[in-house]
């Protein structure tokens, strides 16, 4: 299985940067709205909340018109 050790790729983020950086670290679950051209799907794998410690998120992505997953 291939593993990605980095992605990146230009989105139209659609919220303000304060928001987004919010999201991203705190409210993963709502990034597919904020991304949707990038971002499918975010699911909280383990931890208490989005925000805990040691939490871990899969993250659904589409890179080259293919849906990807990784945790984070």
């Amino acid at each position: 299985m291939d593993q990605i050790k980095r992605m990146e790729c230009q989105v139209q983020i659609k919220s303000s940067a304060d928001k987004f950086f919010d999201a991203y670290k705190t409210k993963a679950q709502l990034m597919p709205k904020m991304a949707d051209q990038a971002v499918r799907d975010v699911k909280l794998l383990k931890g208490s909340d989005w925000n805990s410690e040691g939490s871990v998120r899969k993250w659904y992505m589409i890179a080259g018109g293919k849906l990807i997953n990784t945790n984070m």
